[in-house]
């Protein structure tokens, strides 16, 4: 290879390399797009009267006319954006893949990135060493026993982590919850969980706190009665927290599947997710009963209404309502479509439904 070539050559793979870092998708911003309101949205909020949603390629948009008009936001990154909330009108929280985690001062016109999956994989390899360290301490020279078995797990996790944290920030995040403007939990796959006390300055993570051994999907995280913490996951899992995330409790459904969301229903509890599966717990999560299915399709969201029924929302569309604290559903609105995957309550018994070809507003049959 002569000088001209091999420079030639040396140039353009620096050129490619650069390319490559430009299109990092936690470094480019969504791309500003007219038919963004038309997109793949998969989360959708109220911040004050006005609508929020997010979705794919780090897509956000907001209505102030009920949905009848978007403007897209500004993003930071364009990643698919998975899930939002709002602690206030003006302050919410966005998260979604490669550990993206962004906020919001100005009811979702702009965001900023505030926490990524380089991050997470920082604070879970420092979290799963210390574990493992400490199960070491405990077990000694054990080879068999309950500490041996705690120390088995406790590698295993760390091995997990450290295969995972090599292929970069790879992995979502898919549920956010804020008790106030500082304090907040995000979690997502593979058993990620993380705190800020300090309105996201700085993380930590909780991952190994939970009890997670198998590193389970989490998909929600909801309030419980009593201030308590909730997470949904894979496997029929849930788990409670009363002491704002330091130790936690597991809970078995039963069932073996996804479940994507729980939600207190007066003194009881209700966990629901694929296939219409949905359970019901009376003591806080220590015993499950299955409820009937009404529906085949998956269940996706659900909220308390303000008389005091509950409203599950089903993949395709469907609205399903309880009167009774969850002991049983009936559906309430057989409008299908459009696959949908969040849901945010409206005033005067509407829903706003988020998924494929964006927000679209159905009743939810009573006030």
């Amino acid at each position: 290879m002569n000088k001209t070539t091999y420079w030639a050559a040396a140039l353009g793979l620096a050129i490619a390399a650069l390319c490559a870092q430009a299109a990092e998708p936690l470094d480019t911003p969504a791309r500003i797009s007219a038919r963004a309101q038309k997109s793949l949205l998969t989360g959708v909020a109220l911040a004050g009267k006005r609508l929020v949603a997010v979705g794919e390629r780090g897509i956000a948009v907001y209505s102030d006319d009920n949905g009848n008009n978007w403007t897209q936001a500004k993003v930071p990154v364009s990643v698919m954006l998975t899930a939002l909330q709002f602690v206030t009108p003006a302050k919410g929280w966005a998260v979604g893949h490669d550990g993206a985690v962004l906020s919001t001062d100005d009811g979702g016109a702009t965001w900023k990135r505030r926490f990524d999956g380089m991050q997470a994989n920082k604070l879970m390899l420092e979290g799963a060493r210390r574990a493992a360290e400490a199960a070491r301490a405990a077990a000694g020279n054990a080879t068999s026993g309950p500490a041996a078995d705690a120390l088995s797990a406790a590698e295993n996790a760390l091995g997990d982590i450290e295969a995972a944290a090599k292929f970069g920030p790879s992995r979502p995040l898919l549920a956010v919850w804020f008790r106030n403007e500082q304090e907040g939990f995000v979690a997502g796959a593979y058993g990620q969980l993380f705190r800020t006390v300090d309105g996201g300055n700085t993380w930590e993570s909780l991952a190994t706190r939970t009890g997670n051994t198998d590193s389970l999907h989490y998909n929600a995280i909801a309030a419980g009665p009593a201030n308590a913490l909730m997470l949904a996951g894979e496997g029929g899992k849930v788990y409670r927290s009363a002491d704002g995330g330091a130790t936690w409790k597991v809970s078995d459904t039963g069932y073996k599947g996804h479940l994507y969301g729980v939600l207190a229903a007066g003194d009881a509890l209700v966990a629901y997710g694929f296939g219409g599966n949905a359970f019901r717990s009376t003591d806080n999560g220590a015993t499950w009963q299955p409820l009937p299915r009404v529906v085949q399709r998956s269940l996706i969201g659900g909220a308390a209404l303000p008389d005091g029924s509950l409203l599950l929302a089903a993949q395709d569309g469907r609205l399903l309502r309880s009167t009774d604290q969850g002991k049983t559903f009936a559906i309430a609105q057989t409008q299908g479509g459009e696959p949908v995957a969040g849901m945010a309550l409206l005033d005067g018994g509407k829903a706003a439904l988020a998924g494929a070809g964006g927000v679209r507003m159905v009743s939810t049959g009573g006030q």
